[in-house]
């Protein structure tokens, strides 16, 4: 029996979806140890990484309470997904996040004014410059006569698979229907405030946030999770931070 062109290129779309559902068909997870390194690596470089542990015990705290403290841009210092968009800003969404921590912080005698530091007054560095990101932020929290500086790096990681319904894309209909493919995103973010003059450590903190989605391969956006991740791991961020710069007032 002859097949025709038509019927051909239609045997191979399908054969093509079966493939690609088998391929994809299991969750991989995340890889927190490259999450983790990626942290590390991307950690912030001090003038007094050079001191010895002496001199780093002899720094002496010089914030008076309640302080103007700067966040600095987020550093986004792993990407387990493709994204065009940039993600070492803060969005409108995670600048609400941030903001929404003010409050808590000033009741506690901690803050006068906690407020992101414009991008237009902080030097761009390239991302392998890790000793000029710190210098500039702090510059930039100077100008802004700030005391001191909230520094969030961000790490994320992504995982996309399908479910068994997935089979049904093969109808091709059923892809813009079947809730069949998933997109997870999971975020950490750690931070540290430290004396804009001196770099003395007053609080760090660590937050993770995860996001799951499920539905069509036509609908389902890795993106979307992403923000969401990004979103309740600042929130998780804020509370333990909020703790602990919350106890500098009684200390």
């Amino acid at each position: 029996m002859k097949i025709d062109g038509a019927d051909q290129s239609k045997r191979s779309m399908i054969a093509a979806l079966a493939l690609s559902v088998f391929l994809a068909g299991c969750a991989t997870g995340y890889n927190r140890g490259e999450m983790d390194a990626a942290l590390t690596t991307a950690k912030p470089v001090y003038v007094s990484s050079e001191l010895s542990v002496e001199e780093i015990e002899s720094i002496k705290p010089q914030l008076k309470l309640p302080a103007r403290v700067a966040v600095a841009p987020p550093a986004q210092t792993y990407r387990g997904w493709s994204w065009r968009n940039s993600s070492n800003t803060w969005t409108a969404e995670e600048i609400a996040v941030i903001e929404s921590w003010e409050e808590p912080l000033r009741n506690a005698g901690v803050v006068e004014d906690l407020f992101i530091l414009p991008a237009s007054l902080v030097k761009e560095c390239q991302y392998h410059e890790t000793e000029c990101r710190l210098k500039a932020q702090r510059a930039a929290a100077a100008r802004t006569h700030a005391d001191a500086l909230l520094i969030i790096n961000l790490a994320t990681a992504t995982d996309e698979y399908v479910n068994p319904s997935s089979f049904l894309y093969l109808s091709i209909v059923g892809m813009w229907f079947v809730p069949g493919s998933h997109r997870d995103a999971l975020t950490i973010a750690e931070g540290v405030l430290i004396d804009n003059r001196n770099e003395y450590l007053y609080a760090f903190a660590r937050g993770e946030g995860e996001n799951r989605s499920v539905g069509p391969s036509m609908y389902v956006d890795t993106q979307t999770s992403v923000k969401l991740s990004r979103i309740e791991a600042l929130k998780n961020f804020g509370k333990e931070f909020i703790k602990q710069a919350g106890q500098l007032s009684v200390e």
